[in-house]
């Protein structure tokens, strides 16, 4: 980003920033704000009639109404599934926690099968006679159930040992390994050629009933069956590994909110379990849980809402679902264990949908109408010491004029953005010149300031006072001079937004921004310090006109006389435009040095003759002067043909050779009774010495604070043109080798059509003075003078970057023969008289 662009962002930025501030400044309200119960300070009454919403009253109605809406309700399906999942949790974690740890100690060892031996044949050409049957192995895997180590299947007990079928039993011999499955009794039997075996059996079979190990110690065992006998392998018993009950209910009471009694019993249960379920028989858990989650079931099916959910667990103990075992009927503990277990999880599944309950509740709401209360104008609202209440200070609030304190501090931010987001584009956009200078946008976003700045001084001053002490006159004053109209305009429209933000007043908005109009047609044609001061009471004077003409329509109330209102209205219009205009006047002065502006003012002191850097060039180089002084009446009456600025131009034509002190003698019209210094310099000496009167007077109109239009005159009078006189000499003495370029001079083209007109004129009184020394100044010889030089300016380029059109060329061309041809006329030859 360009940095003048982020100069004219900061600005915009700090202009919105501080009109926002400063009309924000003081509009928190003096008194207290009022407050319900409080007692009032003062009496209340209406200022207009206004009918007022009595909240508090509407929305109790709105309140009853929503009360009054029966609750919908729904049957909340997850409830049930997440009840009966903690059921059925707390029978998993018994059962779970039923079986032992498996105890913990170094792993069995296998037996190692003993090394093969070879026998060898007494007669070795006598084959080894083969056995004819073989080797053979039983044995047993069964339930250890009274965990004495023997198989005792036919004790005539109820729970007796029994067979454990489907069990892999491995059996390794030197030919490898192989698997024998038991039979229905847990029998099994192999067959083999004889010799050492290896029988293991593995706790992790599948076939083998959980939480049962082996409890015979011989999970391995090796065995030597010779060839046709039968031999009988260690039976291999598993006896029941149960986790103490201790510890089963600690675990079960540590997660599950239940009674401890309760606990131990279905602990009990569980772990006997484990031995019905090796034994084939029913398991009792299992039939409690199914009546813990059927009777769950049952009590969500009668949806329970919250309000019922204690005296609904209350009923579900005190009625416990019937347990039925199909081996040893019915089982009165398990019941009380399982309705315990429901009633500890039970939550209420027939819920509110609060969703739709706000939605009825609010379209009953709506169905009230507000309770109104009218107030007429002057109407008593509440009496001073008797307490607020809400509608009290709604209708204080609703029946009072509106004030800046009211207004949305963010609202006055936005319309001021607004309001100077649009001027900078009215800039940018229809005066680039201005735009183009941040200083200029910058004295235009402190003149919005100041505005903000009038505007809360009227505020602040207008009850003690009037609304007419806005000093808006200064602003299209002041404005005008340092702009021009258009831009005095724009201000004006500015000021009068700035009223309507900090007064909320029609009539002083009309006020300002006519106001601020007031001045601009007076100055404009201003042309000179006496037609200023003129210009400052014929403003004033329409002021106090328009001051008298908005206070009748606007300020003139019913009551009021018409003469008090408008005359004091007129008194203080008047006088405060008058004084502002003159202080604006005195600050003109500031603002020109501050922000290198050249005003009307200004130039008037510019092209005084009094002026000190106009008297050290008449001291210095008496030709220079006069021949300044000639340029400056070409300038002029050029500049007035086109309508161009005709007094910055006789200021720029005044200063433009201002450098030539420095060296006087060393050009050509301060050269009185002596020769030209230049005739014994080399031309490219002498064209430095011309080339540095130009950068020695931009140094002495700094020093002289000499504004940066008028010294625009000394940079571009001569362009970048080249000093022929000199060019030709040295290409006379050197030949084609001259660079032209050393001889050209060192400023820029015009870039106004006042610098364009200073070239002109400048060139043109040079030629004409050195023409006419010679030659009869006719008519026709001056027209060619001017004609040749004006041509030599075109051709040469040095117009090609002023606006200067050829139709104002023509209209110049005019104004510069009237006037050489004025300067040049036939004068009387008197009798007598030297040279006549």
């Amino acid at each position: 980003m360009q940095r003048s662009t982020l100069v004219r962002s900061a600005i915009f930025l700090s202009t919105v920033v501080a009109a926002w501030a400063v009309l924000s400044l003081g509009s928190a309200a003096d008194t207290p704000p009022l407050e319900v119960g409080a007692l009032a300070p003062q009496p209340f009454f209406a200022d207009r009639t206004e009918v007022v919403v009595d909240e508090a009253e509407t929305e109790r109605l709105r309140q009853e109404a929503r009360d009054a809406v029966p609750p919908p309700r729904e049957t909340d399906t997850e409830v049930e599934n997440t009840v009966t999942a903690n059921v059925r949790l707390v029978f998993d974690d018994l059962q779970i926690l039923a079986v032992g740890e498996p105890p913990v100690g170094p792993p069995t060892s296998t037996p190692e099968l003993p090394p093969t031996t070879t026998t060898t044949p007494a007669d070795e050409g006598e084959a080894a006679a083969e056995p004819t049957e073989p080797a053979v192995i039983t044995g047993v895997v069964f339930i250890d159930v009274d965990g004495d180590g023997a198989f005792n299947p036919d004790t005539g007990e109820q729970r007796v040992d029994r067979g454990l079928s489907a069990v892999s039993v491995e059996i390794t011999t030197h030919d490898g390994t192989v698997s024998v499955v038991t039979a229905d009794q847990g029998g099994w039997v192999f067959e083999y050629p004889g010799g050492p075996v290896v029988i293991e059996i593995d706790n992790d079979d599948p076939e083998i009933p959980r939480g049962y190990l082996v409890n015979t110690g011989n999970p391995a065992q090796l065995i030597e069956c010779p060839a046709e006998e039968t031999c009988q392998a260690e039976n291999i018993g598993f006896g029941v590994n149960l986790r103490p009950i201790t510890e089963m209910v600690d675990s079960i009471t540590a997660t599950h909110p239940l009674p401890e009694e309760k606990v131990l019993y279905l602990a009990t249960v569980a772990a006997d379990d484990v031995v019905r379920n090796a034994l084939g028989l029913p398991l009792h858990i299992t039939t409690i849980q199914t009546a813990a989650i059927t009777e769950a079931t049952l009590r969500l099916a009668g949806r329970i809402v919250p309000e019922d959910l204690q005296t609904v667990k209350a009923n579900v103990r005190s009625t416990p679902p019937f347990v039925f075992h199909t081996d040893t009927g019915p089982d009165e503990q398990g019941g009380m264990a399982a309705a315990e277990i429901v009633a500890t999880n039970l939550q209420a599944n027939y819920l509110i949908n609060q969703e739709l309950l706000s939605e009825l509740q609010s379209a009953a709401a709506d169905d009230v109408d507000p309770v109104t209360v009218e107030y007429t104008e002057d109407q008593l609202i509440v009496d001073q010491n008797v307490p607020m209440t809400a509608l009290h200070i709604a209708a204080i609030e609703q029946t009072s004029a509106p004030t800046i304190e009211e207004q949305p501090s963010s609202g006055l931010m936005a319309v001021v953005t607004v309001m100077v987001g649009l001027i900078g584009v009215y800039l940018a956009t229809f005066r680039p010149e201005f735009w183009a200078r941040p200083r200029m946008v910058a004295l235009l976003g402190i003149m919005v300031v100041l505005g903000a700045g009038a505007v809360r001084g009227t505020v602040a001053l207008e009850e003690s006072f009037s609304w007419y002490v806005m000093p808006a006159v200064a602003f299209g004053f002041i404005t005008a001079v340092l702009f021009d109209q258009r831009i005095g305009i724009l201000m004006a429209l500015a000021v009068g937004v700035l009223a309507a933000l900090g007064t909320l007043d029609p009539g002083v908005t009309v006020y300002a921004i006519l106001a601020a109009l007031a001045p601009i047609p007076f100055v404009s044609a201003v042309s000179s310090r006496g037609s200023f001061r003129n210009a400052v009471i014929l403003s004033s004077i329409v002021a106090a006109s328009v001051a008298a003409a908005t206070s009748w329509f606007f300020h003139v109330g019913p009551n009021d006389a018409i003469t008090d209102v408008v005359g004091l209205s007129v008194a203080w219009a008047f006088g405060v435009s008058v004084g502002a205009s003159l202080l604006g006047l005195a600050a003109l002065q500031f603002f020109e040095a501050a922000f290198d502006i050249t005003t009307t003012l200004g130039l008037l002191d510019l092209t005084d003759r009094n002026h000190k850097a106009l008297q050290m060039l008449q001291e210095e180089a008496f030709g220079t002067f006069n021949h300044s002084l000639m340029v400056g009446t070409l300038a002029d009456a050029a500049a007035r043909s086109i309508g161009a600025n005709a007094l910055l131009a006789r200021a720029m034509a005044y200063y433009h050779d201002l450098g030539k002190t420095e060296n006087p003698t060393l050009f050509i019209e301060n050269q009185f009774g002596m020769s030209n210094p230049h005739d014994d310099l080399d031309p490219e000496e002498s064209a430095q010495v011309i080339r540095d009167h130009v950068t020695a007077g931009v140094a002495l109109a700094r020093q002289y604070n000499i504004p940066s239009d008028v010294a625009e005159g000394i940079v571009s009078h001569h362009g970048d043109g080249v000093m022929r006189y000199f060019y030709e000499k040295a290409r006379r003495q050197r030949g084609d080798e001259v660079d032209i370029d050393d001889f050209r001079h060192i400023g820029h083209k015009p870039h106004t059509a006042e610098s364009a007109i200073l070239m002109l004129a400048d060139s043109l009184e040079a030629a004409c003075r050195a023409v006419f020394q010679s030659e009869e100044p006719s008519p026709d010889a001056i027209e060619k003078v001017v004609d040749r030089i004006m041509d030599e300016k075109m051709e040469d380029g040095q117009l090609s970057e002023s606006p200067v059109t050829l139709g104002e060329l023509s209209k110049i061309r005019r104004a510069f023969l009237d006037s050489l041809i004025g300067h040049y006329h036939q004068r009387i030859a008197y009798p007598n008289f030297p040279g006549s």
